[in-house]
């Protein structure tokens, strides 16, 4: 199986004793393929590899810029020691910053910027108002791959400052022949046996009814608690940002297609998931200074509050077709829904919480022309339009006068674009585009939640005309180098600075589109078994994209416009020893400043929700007979500490030392079944996250988790 993620530097699949996977992306559906071959085939060392989705369907070989995908059997390779999608990506994908072990995925930067996450497609965050829970929304056992573009990119609109995370689902098969699986596991932590069991369950269903391709699967886990390498219970929300202990989860998916008259297909996809905690324990704080972690403890939840919650329903109805005016159309009208409950405050405004509701329902449209009619028979030009509609509101509970945190906020997004790849010779291809969005928001009169103050509401409206300029050449065989530029977007959290609100009307805000420039140049090699690639970036951006008070006119609010500057150097270095082991190593390094002091000059370190420490990761695995398989891989973080003597307190200053974490896991197949044994932190090291050393809060001062084993059989039929 693939060991590691095929990047936008890798060529080809990688290959094991056990499959090949090669992922692409059809023109005509933009789905992902995943076939598996005999290793021993000497043609799928020279297979292409295509980036899937429906606006990536450029051969890797020549993309501009670095992007990673991971195909099933990555995924599955990671979830024989974690049921977490934030760090199955934190993993594989180069300048990515590590997970959390919780809900909330808001200090998981990309590139130093925020990242935009996708389900076929479809945008699932929530710009309006970042509740931090959109990377976890859906089963990894729902996923056929996970691609990723790293750096600046206004593909799919706002956003993608830091990057875009496209969730690719499965598809089923017209065979008449259904194929089942059904999966049983459980974990538990070492230290601490009692109350750590997190046990899961998963079937799928796979086939064909009358023409119709189907896939089905439902999934349940329950988390309970959490322990450290002392066998001490970790607060079930680590970071106050939201936890997954002591919940339940259920992720139930569908998704059925028909093709018909030999060019036309309709599609229609739908994924529920909805995380459930109940808990009995709080946090009890730590001292920063001392190193004294966290603890829980037992706190009934106050009869006021809710207890934390996070559901999302998404779906979306396609129509593509191969063949309409010399050109590929697909057509994708979606729907979604989600909801979240954050914790109780005991201390704001005599004890509150907010729940975050968002809807969005568009249509993304999507032509696919090629040049050959032009004398580039390679050559494609992408071109469309996206429509989309986004209602989301936070209320702040229970009711205190009618105050909220976020009213009602009803933006409409028009866009269009054009993307060109132009295969000017044999060894260099240019590729160029441009995009255009409009925004339209609208909110409703309402009463601040923190300072009560009425402020009317009215229309507001901003634009943005990002592009893009790349080319890729062959150096020689099995040598290639790239470069490009790139620019993404991001529009302010429009419902962020609201709760404080002390202005009149909501026309002082007066957002404005915040594009980020990415600049990019690397290599990528595959010569003789071994393939390494290499990027150097920098993103800058003239204005950042946070809102503040002006403490001149307290009335008046204004964007946090400051210059930043982020550079950054990213490597993957993998291969094989003989015929039956495989290894790999992913390296990244960013780090990033502004302009605090309106100089012109940026020399203030961001802080460490936006920059994590160096990071390196690596593997090794073993066929040990054809049907048993070992590896072992490990995670590093360097240390960073650009704010020294900047007191305990201060959000995202404090020093992180460095990190390491070796986990191991074996499978074995017997027949129709395989089971397999995981085991997280195998050393039991005694750690604080990088992030919970990074946020510099006593109340948020958490230790990772102890050694932790998973064991699961999984059967097909």
């Amino acid at each position: 199986m693939p060991s590691f993620a095929q990047t936008a530097t890798d060529q080809a699949p990688q290959v094991s004793a056990k499959t090949t996977t090669s992922v692409e992306a059809t023109a005509q559906t933009g789905e992902v393929e995943v076939e598996s071959n005999d290793a021993e085939q000497a043609d799928v060392e020279t297979a292409d590899i295509v980036v899937s989705g429906s606006r990536l369907s450029d051969s890797i070989a020549t993309f501009p810029g670095s992007a990673t995908v991971l195909n099933q059997a990555v995924i599955e390779d990671q979830l024989a020691i974690t049921r977490d999608v934030a760090k199955i990506l934190a993993f594989s994908v180069p300048g990515l910053a590590q997970a959390t072990d919780s809900a909330a995925n808001v200090e998981q930067s990309l590139r130093g910027r925020p990242v935009r996450i996708f389900i076929d497609g479809v945008p699932v965050s929530n710009p309006l108002r970042d509740g931090g829970r959109d990377v976890r929304l859906i089963a990894p056992n729902a996923l056929g791959a996970i691609e990723v573009i790293r750096g600046s990119s206004a593909l799919y609109g706002q956003g993608g400052g830091g990057g875009i995370i496209n969730y690719i689902t499965k598809a089923g098969s017209a065979s008449d022949e259904w194929a089942f699986r059904s999966e049983v596991g459980a974990s538990f932590s070492t230290e601490r046996f009692n109350d750590s069991a997190r046990p899961f369950i998963f079937q799928s269903a796979s086939g064909g009814v009358a023409g119709f391709d189907v896939n089905l699967n439902g999934s349940y886990e329950r988390v309970n608690s959490q322990f450290d390498a002392d066998g001490n219970r970790i607060p079930p929300d680590p970071q106050l940002f939201g936890g997954i202990a002591d919940s339940d989860i259920y992720n139930l998916y569908g998704k059925i297609g028909y093709s018909f008259a030999g060019t036309h297909r309709i599609e229609a996809m739908a994924n529920y998931y909805d995380q459930q905690q109940n808990t009995d324990y709080g946090t009890a704080r730590g001292d920063v200074a001392r190193g004294i972690p966290t603890r829980a403890v037992l706190q009934p939840l106050d009869p006021r509050a809710l207890q934390q919650a996070n559901r999302n329903f998404v779906s979306y109805l396609a129509y593509t077709n191969s063949d309409i005016i010399g050109s590929a159309l697909r057509s994708q009208f979606y729907f979604l829904k989600n909801y979240t409950v954050f914790g109780f405050e005991s201390d704001r405004l005599g004890g509150t919480y907010t729940t975050i509701g968002s809807k969005k329902y568009g249509l993304q449209t999507d032509f696919r022309t090629k040049l050959d009619f032009i004398g580039l028979d390679r050559g494609l030009l992408l071109w469309g339009f996206d429509v989309n509609r986004d209602i989301t509101e936070q209320p702040l509970l229970p009711d205190i006068g009618g105050r909220v945190f976020t009213p009602p906020l009803n933006q409409t997004n028009y866009a269009v674009f054009v993307q060109a790849d132009l295969p000017l010779t044999d060894w260099f291809t240019l590729r160029a585009g441009v995009r255009y969005d409009e925004f339209r928001l609208k909110a409703d009169t309402f009463v601040a939640g923190l300072t009560g103050l009425t402020v009317q509401g009215g229309e507001l409206s901003y634009a943005a005309t990002p592009f893009n300029v790349g080319a890729t050449a062959d150096v020689t065989e099995g040598v290639q180098i790239f470069g490009g530029f790139s620019q993404g977007f991001s529009v302010p959290d429009v419902g962020l600075p609201l709760r404080n609100a002390r202005f009149p009307s909501i026309d002082a805000l007066k957002p404005e589109a915040a594009l980020v420039n990415n600049y990019e140049i690397g290599a990528r090699m595959n010569v003789g078994g071994i393939k390494a690639t290499a990027a150097y970036y920098i993103s800058t951006s003239k204005f950042g994209t946070d809102f503040v008070i002006n403490p001149i006119a307290p009335t008046e609010i204004l964007i946090l416009r400051e210059k930043e500057r982020i550079q950054g150097f990213e490597a993957t270095l993998d291969g094989k020893l003989g015929v039956a082991t495989r290894w790999g190593l992913v390296f990244s390094w960013a780090e990033g400043k502004r302009d605090a002091n309106k100089d012109g000059k940026v020399e203030t370190p961001l802080t460490g929700r936006r920059i994590s420490p160096e990071l390196l990761n690596g593997f090794i695995e073993h066929d040990i007979a054809d049907n048993w398989q070992a590896r072992l891989q490990f995670s590093y973080s360097g240390d960073r500490n650009k704010f020294p003597g900047v007191p305990v307190g201060n959000f995202y200053t404090g020093r992180v030392e460095p990190t390491t974490r070796i986990d191991a896991s074996t499978e074995y197949k017997m027949g129709p079944a395989n089971f397999t044994l995981g085991i997280n932190n195998l050393l039991n090291n005694d750690y604080f996250p990088v992030i919970s050393q990074a946020i510099n809060r006593n109340e948020r001062y958490s230790k990772a988790l102890g050694r932790t084993i998973f064991l699961q059989v999984g059967i097909d039929y």
